[in-house]
């Protein structure tokens, strides 16, 4: 396996490069002048089998687009276990997430093939998208792109952490959503969180009970519960808090 191949990709020539985009499906709505825009900051990128495209957590330097061959965007978890996300084919395209949002990949990536991607530096698409589609139409993109990575953040726990893990981090999230003080008060029943945690409410019921007995939850009036959210911290992160 090569490290990351494409850190000096070749500039293709323009006119080849913008025919190239004109038959992808993904671009098959833009109009020639916005081709022409793509093409013009547009390089071709070539990777053998097994070679890196980019690994987790670098930083996102191009939107990829697959001309030819195939790659394999998947995660790897903490005990060693590969989860594949998606094989990409061609026409298929990739890392627009992760662009707008941190600006880090959430996957590795490795071709399954001799593949020849079409590679757009990421901050010249970020800058001919926002011409494109106004600050209005960008800010859409982005929100859409944060809700991507939300749910991509769901398969994750699902897949790789243990329902304990799952219903602490889905409280964790919901309370940072909700509000900066220490304490947060939500309106959910053991059911609800069992359903957005992929379990069933007695195990909710269980793992909640040793909340409240270490005090990191406390009911409240009105069917809801309080979170103290220092607390919840320093077991999400694995602190000696005293807590469970």
């Amino acid at each position: 396996m090569r490290a990351n191949a494409c850190t000096n990709p070749s500039m293709k020539n323009n006119s080849a490069m913008k025919r190239n985009l004109h038959v992808l499906p993904c671009m098959s709505s833009l109009s020639n002048a916005e081709i022409d825009i793509i093409g013009d900051i547009t390089y071709i990128k070539k990777f053998i089998k097994n070679d890196v495209v980019f690994t987790e957590s670098d930083p996102v330097s191009f939107i990829f687009i697959v001309k030819t061959g195939s790659i394999k965007l998947y995660k790897i978890s903490q005990e060693g276990r590969e989860l594949i996300v998606k094989i990409m084919g061609p026409g298929d395209y990739f890392c627009c997430a992760s662009l707008f949002i941190g600006g880090r990949h959430s996957v590795s990536a490795i071709a399954v093939k001799d593949s020849t991607l079409i590679a757009i530096p990421a901050d010249s698409f970020k800058k001919a998208l926002r011409d494109s589609v106004g600050v209005l139409g960008f800010k859409i993109i982005t929100g859409l792109c944060s809700k991507i990575k939300y749910l991509s953040g769901v398969v994750d726990d699902i897949t790789f952490k243990d329902v304990e893990q799952r219903v602490i981090l889905t409280l964790m999230k919901l309370a940072e959503e909700k509000a900066t003080d220490d304490h947060v008060f939500l309106a959910l029943t053991h059911k609800d969180i069992a359903s957005m945690t992929g379990t069933v409410r007695e195990v909710v019921s269980r793992i909640m009970s040793k909340l409240k007995k270490n005090e990191i939850i406390s009911d409240s009036s009105s069917g809801m519960f309080k979170i103290h959210k220092s607390k919840l911290s320093c077991l999400v992160n694995k602190k000696t808090c005293g807590l469970i």
